[in-house]
């Protein structure tokens, strides 16, 4: 593996370590840091997670995850103080600089060596010491192969495991995706032997929903959900006030659009989220159908083939109809 004398060298005495995750982090990012951050901590490192934006109230329960600084609910200076005073920062699971908002131009500019530990294609080459492996089913399943690599498996405990699992278990769809290999059940497996209590944390993500959220997932497939049989294709939109109606939370939208896809015959499906400031959408698909090289051409986005995601500052409407001239454009695909 490359960069791994250099890797080890620079944790081999104590420094100050910031970990960055992207805004909006889901299991996997959050998971992989703060399961970084624990076995950094072990080796006497001083380490702060910092978040550019909040996290799903459904992860609140991974181990350290009270401790991270989240940016956008006033703690910028801080952020940015423990940004520059840093000797590392750990980039995870995020392929441009751009995805930690506000954040960016600090960790850009920082002095300090940033060691980049991601699973998502870019062009873009930042970050002195890198670890990107497209391959690799999740960032938490990337990161348990440096620290085997490095030897320090030792260091595992159920906690760092959990938050591992948790990564892997969702960025794989609860391992139904194409994206699991052999080698994603055997680092499970590793992480089970490091007491790591799968039906616990699946549990605690996928059967702790609060009640509104389950009030608008009716309200969502009656009123809110479009299906285009001719293209294959299904899509959730969500309008700024379904928001306020049902007092939606980070994360509360969170596998609608697995939801679309997980109709009969569909094979492209997105969920269209209105925001104050933007339009978000989240792409997924089976088999062939490039969602992420869609997502770069029409929506300013990225991602994985079959998991991707983008924005769009036109209306809601606009946003819609631009969605459908794609499915429209891309048709002999979607029906081949």
């Amino acid at each position: 593996m490359d960069n791994l004398l250099p890797l080890k060298e620079l944790i081999s005495s104590p420094k100050r370590i910031v970990i960055t995750v992207h805004q909006r982090p889901d299991a996997d990012a959050l998971g992989t840091g703060l399961g970084l951050a624990a076995l950094l901590k072990k080796r006497q490192h001083q380490v702060h997670v910092l978040a550019p934006t909040a996290y799903p109230a459904f992860l609140d329960w991974l181990p350290g995850a009270s401790e991270v600084v989240i940016c956008s609910q006033g703690n910028q200076e801080r952020s940015f103080e423990l940004i520059r005073r840093a000797d590392v920062i750990f980039c995870i699971d995020f392929p441009t600089l751009n995805r930690l908002h506000e954040m960016e131009p600090v960790v850009r500019n920082s002095a300090a060596v940033k060691v980049i530990i991601d699973h998502h294609p870019t062009t873009d080459q930042f970050g002195d010491l890198v670890f990107r492996e497209t391959k690799a089913a999740a960032t938490a399943e990337l990161l348990y192969e440096i620290i085997e690599a490095l030897g320090e498996q030792a260091l595992v405990d159920r906690g760092i495991a959990e938050c591992l699992y948790a990564g892997i278990m969702t960025d794989t769809g609860s391992f139904k995706h194409a994206n699991t290999t052999p080698k994603t059940h055997c680092v499970v497996a590793s992480l089970m032997r490091h007491g790591a209590d799968v039906a616990k944390v699946s549990r605690l993500i996928y059967e702790n929903n609060n009640l509104n959220k389950l009030k608008f997932l009716g309200f969502a497939l009656n009123h809110r959900f479009v299906v285009l049989p001719d293209y294959k294709t299904a899509y959730f939109f969500i309008k700024v006030e379904d928001y306020q109606t049902y007092n939606l939370q980070t994360g509360d939208t969170e596998g609608l659009v697995d939801q679309a896809l997980g109709v009969k015959g569909i094979v492209f499906a997105a969920a269209i989220k209105e925001k104050k400031d933007a339009v978000r959408l989240s792409l997924r698909s089976s088999g062939e159908v490039p969602v992420n090289l869609w997502a770069k051409e029409y929506f300013e986005g990225g991602g994985h083939q079959n998991a991707a995601g983008g924005v769009s500052y036109l209306s809601l409407e606009e946003t819609i109809r631009k969605f459908e001239d794609l499915v429209e454009a891309k048709r002999a695909l979607l029906t081949s």
